[in-house]
């Protein structure tokens, strides 16, 4: 299984709610970095990680049903 793809299934059955409203980067199934500033959380999680390609998204503040 690619790795992003299995960061991603990790993020659909996480709590993530102390992250509403902000940018989180995913890496290797856990949150490297997060902040109100994407361009700063990208800029943090290259700097932990250079050699991965992290997962990054916007944590909803509230409940979204689909």
């Amino acid at each position: 299984m690619n790795a992003s793809i299995s960061t991603y299934d990790w993020f659909l059955k996480q709590d993530l709610s102390r992250y509403a409203g902000k940018w989180v980067a995913l890496v290797d199934k856990r949150v490297a970095a997060s902040g109100s500033n994407v361009e700063k959380v990208l800029r943090e999680v290259n700097l932990k990680y250079p050699n991965k390609k992290p997962f990054l998204t916007k944590v909803r503040s509230r409940l979204s049903v689909l």
